[in-house]
């Protein structure tokens, strides 16, 4: 470490910029939901935070306090983060499984998000349930509704 620091000066900016940007890495992320926050689609407040996720319009993120809520909102195009059922961290929509059963979420619709698809899978069986991608909930939610 002294070769870096102490007499290489020439390695001191690249380190200071790689401390930098790792601190940018979920620049995109969106903030934590909190419980109480209100749904962008039924007004309803956040009770439990497993079944909350979020969608950014226009530069600003909206919080649902179901992923039923989310794909109900006609506005919301913009990315989506869902939070993982079992850790009850928000991830991207596309990374994570959704389990389509019989789940007691806020609005009755249930369905649940895992990034692990053992763990979806898992649940899938113990709730008469089916494992799917969230890319095929939204076009199920918008066949229907035609």
């Amino acid at each position: 470490m002294e070769t870096v620091m102490g007499r290489d000066h020439r390695l001191a900016p690249v380190l200071l910029l790689a401390l930098a940007l790792t601190g940018c890495t979920r620049a995109d992320a969106p903030p934590a939901i909190a419980r109480g926050a209100v749904c962008a689609s039924c007004d309803m407040q956040v009770g439990d935070p497993r079944w909350a996720c979020e969608r950014r319009v226009n530069g600003k993120w909206r919080v649902y306090d179901s992923i039923e809520c989310l794909i109900a909102d006609q506005d919301g195009s913009g990315p989506a983060w869902l939070t993982d059922w079992d850790q009850r961290a928000l991830h991207p929509a596309d990374s994570l499984w959704i389990v389509h059963g019989d789940l007691p979420g806020p609005m009755g619709g249930g369905y649940a998000a895992f990034r692990d698809r053992a763990s979806a899978e898992e649940v899938a069986a113990a709730r008469h349930g089916q494992v799917i991608r969230f890319a095929d909930v939204v076009s199920a939610a918008r066949e229907g509704s035609r």
